[in-house]
């Protein structure tokens, strides 16, 4: 199965596929009554998304008197479910854009090799592994502990007995995991074309470089080189495309990982004072867990984001480094406006307040920290 989407020309398959299978990519050659069954599926894990932050919400209220710590844990925990559902609101609203993108990205004639093909999948595959396995986990161990994995209203008395919260955990986990699947087909989708963008202006940064000219091949060096400032102007394209389709996911996200941060600075703060030892680690497991993933998860945009900005200026040095002395007159001219051109680094910005980068990641770092510092020094 892995080879057969490796050897695949379509090097979107693997994404496309996932998000079908998650309710957020119906085909275009299905016939009316496939696509009307699989809006009804679509629909129905919407309905699932908004039933378990219904439970949950309601959940939170009924226990909102057990003290902080609980109210904060299950909040960071309702905090990762309306973070997933979010972004697919959005992404639902810009699908029709994004497949015309990829439509036109893969009528392109662009190929990619096979290593990155691996690479797009593993990614996938990793991260939904990693977020699946820890969510997992928790949920087990809430169960050892006899404890909701999340506080939730159910129709039976979930503490019962241990068969009563097996059946609540599995509901949740039912309710749950359609949910953040999505999210993680959407990062999938997100990085792949990232990576897809970066490797074409790597390949024109080459064909930059190879270019040489005489007297006796200058009729194909000009084809050449207008063909790399087409396909500059192709990404470029794309580039702003792909902003314009995901913005509102990126600030979601950046505003997911700031909520979380301020969270565990909060609960961190508390435990500190009230809690030691055996019962710190196991109210701050929960809150470290989810923050490590959505710091990884952050990490993974941002560093994409990087290397879309450091590649797309590269071109520009690129141009530089060609042989341009010996060029006519008129095509230095052409160089010198694709160096102007390119120095303006292509970028996705969150909300358009700011751009994924590692100096994004850095200071969204930066600003946890400081949250806590000043909640413990206020406290103090």
């Amino acid at each position: 199965m892995f080879s057969y989407f490796v050897e695949r020309e379509n090097f979107f398959e693997f994404n496309l596929m996932y998000l079908m299978l998650v309710g957020l990519w119906p085909d275009e050659n299905w016939s009316k009554i496939q696509y009307n069954l699989y809006k009804i599926y679509e629909i129905f894990i919407h309905l699932q998304t908004v039933l378990f932050l219904v439970i949950t919400g309601i959940g939170i209220i009924e226990h909102k008197n057990g003290g902080v710590t609980l109210l904060l844990s299950n909040l960071d925990k309702s905090l990762v479910a309306y973070h997933f559902a979010i972004k697919a609101f959005f992404f639902t609203a810009h699908r029709n854009r994004l497949r015309a993108l990829i439509n036109d990205i893969l009528h392109s004639g662009d190929t990619v090799s096979k290593d990155r093909r691996q690479l797009m999948i593993i990614l996938v595959i990793f991260v939904t592994v990693m977020c699946l396995s820890v969510v997992g986990t928790f949920c087990i161990v809430a169960q050892l502990e006899f404890e909701m994995p999340v506080e939730a209203w159910m129709p039976f008395d979930p503490l019962k007995s241990q068969m009563h919260l097996a059946l609540a955990a599995q509901i949740l986990t039912v309710l749950l995991s359609p949910c953040m699947c999505r999210a993680l087909a959407m990062q999938g989708i997100v990085c792949s074309l990232t990576m897809y963008i970066c490797d074409q202006l790597i390949e024109l940064q080459q064909r930059l470089r190879d270019l040489t000219y005489s007297q006796e091949n200058e009729n194909s060096m000009r084809q050449e080189f207008h063909a790399i400032v087409k396909k500059h102007i192709r990404m470029m394209g794309y580039s702003k495309s792909m902003n314009d389709v995901f913005t509102e996911f990126f600030l979601v996200q950046n505003l997911a990982v700031t909520v979380e941060l301020c969270l565990n600075a909060i609960m961190f703060t508390l435990v500190s004072i009230y809690y030691h030892g055996v019962q710190e680690k196991k109210i701050l497991a929960p809150f470290l867990g989810f923050l490590l993933l959505a710091l990884l998860n952050a990490y993974i945009f941002c560093y994409l984001g990087n290397e879309l900005i450091i590649q797309s200026e590269s071109i520009a040095l690129a141009a530089y480094d060609t042989s341009w002395i010996s060029w006519p007159v008129d095509l230095q001219k052409d160089l010198l406006i694709l160096i102007r051109v390119a120095q303006r680094p292509y970028q996705l910005s969150a909300g358009g307040i700011t751009m994924m980068c590692i100096q994004t990641f850095s200071q969204a770092l930066y600003n946890g920290y400081s949250i806590f510092a000043v909640l413990k020094d206020a406290v103090n």
